[in-house]
C-alpha cells in the first residue's frame, strides 16, 4: 500500500488501511499481517500494529527479487 507524496496527509492512507482491515474482518480474520511495512509509526498509530519481532527481512524478500528478476 502506498499513497503518492502529493497526495499524502489527506487521510487517503488512513482510508485505505481501514477498508483493507474491515475487509479482512469481514471474512472472518481477527488480524492482518503487513509484510515489508515502510512508515511502521504510521501503522502503529492508525491501527495499533505492532511488530513481531525478529520478523526482518520477512517471508517475501526471495518472492519479489523472483518477481523482478522475471519482469526483466
Amino acid at each position: 500500500m502506498g499513497v503518492a507524496k502529493s497526495a499524502r496527509e489527506k487521510g487517503i492512507g488512513t482510508a485505505l488501511l481501514l477498508a483493507a482491515m474491515w475487509g479482512l474482518y469481514e471474512m472472518g480474520y481477527v488480524y492482518g499481517i503487513i509484510g515489508g511495512v515502510g512508515p511502521v509509526e504510521f501503522y502503529r498509530k492508525t491501527v495499533g500494529a505492532i511488530e513481531i519481532p525478529e520478523s526482518t527481512p520477512g517471508i517475501y524478500t526471495n518472492i519479489l527479487r523472483a518477481a523482478k528478476k522475471n519482469r526483466g
